[in-house]
């Protein structure tokens, strides 16, 4: 299994690796997050809030079309 760890080029310990370097890693590992918190919420949006919104206008007009529908059994 690969991990997302930086890894030192040219066989170096991560003590070893220039501060400029390590910063420019932590800057794109940043980015990759943050863009994958991003997409995290617009799925969460599209497949959990989108159906709720739906939900409140589709139930009462279906609860409205079956009462009317079958009203004249259930009396």
């Amino acid at each position: 299994m690969e991990t997302n760890q930086p890894q030192p080029q040219n066989n170096q310990s991560p003590s070893a690796m220039p501060t400029e370097q390590m910063l420019v890693e932590i800057l794109e590992n940043t980015r990759k997050t943050k863009n994958y918190m991003k997409w995290s919420l617009y799925i969460t949006i599209v497949l959990v809030v989108l159906p709720l919104l739906a939900a409140l206008f589709i139930v009462p007009f279906a609860m409205q079309s079956l009462t009317s529908t079958y009203g004249s059994l259930i009396q």
